[in-house]
């Protein structure tokens, strides 16, 4: 059964970090808020936005019935225009199709996490040792491409656009986001290390930015003293 209207995207708040120098407290408005780029909390996208939402709008209109996620998924990717090389098989298949057309592996600590346009594999229970579910993901696997609602929050797309990933089989994520032939896109450090250089940055420039206007109201006081 295909899914009704798409939920909004999430929403995430970033909390406002403080600095102390010198035993002074901080809040750094200009330095810190702005600086955690969106590859730390985000991937980017490897497709267009609306090329992304294009895809869940034909994910939710074909005719490719329920259970043929592989079928669904080769369709999706050649009208994108990157199915280049791309064969048809089963979902648990897919991480094979996309290495013999030359698409790279990222790891990801989530489906959640993984770049806006790539591919996303989940094993058939008997590859993980488990007793299949019943279901065609169970027994076959399942693969969808990661894809934007039209309001702009995630969908995860294949034989239809679902709102949450992994189809039937969520739990036999493979840790692995397929992305295109000649991406410009590597695997990014883990998110502490990202957040640590860039706090480090930051405060190297915020210490900049006060030790300069420190020596400029310094200089400006001096210059108001009465002659004597």
């Amino acid at each position: 059964m295909r899914p009704g209207k798409p939920a909004a995207g999430a929403k995430f708040a970033l909390r406002r970090p403080d600095c102390d120098i010198n035993g002074t407290v901080i809040i750094f408005r200009a330095f810190l808020i702005c600086l955690l780029p969106v590859s730390a909390w985000a991937a980017n996208p490897l497709l267009k936005g609306d090329t992304l939402r294009r895809v869940t709008l034909m994910s939710a209109s074909d005719e490719i019935p329920s259970g043929w996620c592989g079928r669904a998924v080769l369709s999706l990717l050649n009208q994108s225009g990157v199915g280049r090389g791309l064969k048809p098989g089963n979902g648990q298949e897919w991480e094979r199709i996309l290495s013999g057309a030359g698409w790279k592996p990222v790891k990801v600590a989530s489906p959640w996490r993984a770049p806006l346009g790539s591919v996303l594999v989940y094993l058939g229970d008997r590859l993980l040792g488990k007793h299949p579910r019943g279901t065609p993901g169970g027994y076959f696997g399942h693969v969808e491409m990661v894809a934007l609602s039209p309001n702009g929050g995630r969908m995860f797309v294949a034989d239809c656009p679902r709102p949450v990933p992994g189809g039937s089989v969520p739990d036999n994520f493979t840790g692995r986001a397929w992305v295109p032939p000649g991406s410009l896109f590597s695997e990014p450090a883990p998110v502490a290390d990202q957040i640590d250089t860039i706090m480090r940055e930051r405060l190297g420039m915020a210490v900049a930015h006060f030790s300069k206007s420190g020596s400029q109201h310094a200089a400006l006081q001096s210059g108001l003293q009465p002659a004597e």
